[in-house]
C-alpha cells in the first residue's frame, strides 16, 4: 500500500513528513499531555527530532507506513501517521494546542482511515492509553468501535479502536 503524498480535509490538508517538520516533532514533545498520552518522548532536542523524522522518513520509503502534517493556512498544527503492519494499518496522531478544538484531529482520523480503506484495508485500527477521553472522543466521531483493554509489553494499559468499512447497501 503506497500511501499518498497529499489527502485534502474541509480546510486544511495532510501533506507528507518532510525533513524540515523536525521542528513540529521538536514542539510536540514539549506539549505536555503529548508524551503523557502518545509515544512521544519529552522535550528532544534538535538532533533526537531530525533523528525520529528521518525514522518516519525510511519508514514511508520502505513501505510500512508514514506519517503526514496537518496544515491549515499554511501552519502546522499536528501529525498523524498509519504504521502497515502484519495485521493491518495502524492509526496515530498527535496535536498541538492551536490544532486542537477544531475537529481536525477527528476529519484527519476519517481521511486517512478511508483512503486506507478504499486501498484495500480490511480494518483499521488505533488504541488510546487508559483515560486518554479526548482521544477517545476523536475515535468515536470517526467512526471507530472501541474494543478490548490491553496491557502493552511496555505496561501500559491501552484501549483497541477499529474501523471497518460500512457496507453499502445493495438494491434487490
Amino acid at each position: 500500500m503506497e500511501l499518498p503524498d497529499e489527502l485534502a480535509l474541509p480546510g486544511a490538508r495532510l501533506r507528507a513528513l518532510r525533513e524540515d517538520d523536525w521542528l513540529l516533532d521538536h514542539a510536540l514533545s514539549r506539549v505536555v499531555d503529548v508524551p503523557r498520552w502518545t509515544y512521544y518522548p519529552a522535550d528532544v532536542d534538535e538532533l533526537e527530532a531530525r533523528e525520529r523524522v528521518g525514522r518516519s522518513l525510511a519508514q514511508r520509503a520502505e513501505g510500512r507506513g508514514g506519517r503526514f502534517v496537518v496544515e491549515r493556512s499554511g501552519e502546522t498544527l499536528g501529525t498523524i501517521g498509519l504504521g502497515l503492519r502484519d495485521d493491518g494499518p495502524h492509526l496515530y496522531y498527535a496535536f498541538l494546542p492551536a490544532g486542537r478544538g477544531l475537529g481536525l484531529a477527528t476529519e484527519a482520523v476519517r481521511a486517512l482511515t478511508r483512503w486506507a480503506l478504499e486501498h484495500g484495508a480490511d480494518v483499521v485500527s488505533a488504541r488510546t492509553m487508559v483515560g486518554n477521553t479526548a482521544s477517545e472522543r476523536v475515535l468515536e466521531r470517526a467512526s471507530f468501535r472501541r474494543g478490548p483493554l490491553e496491557v502493552e509489553p511496555d505496561g501500559v494499559s491501552v484501549v483497541r479502536w477499529s474501523c471497518v468499512p460500512i457496507p453499502q447497501p445493495t438494491l434487490e
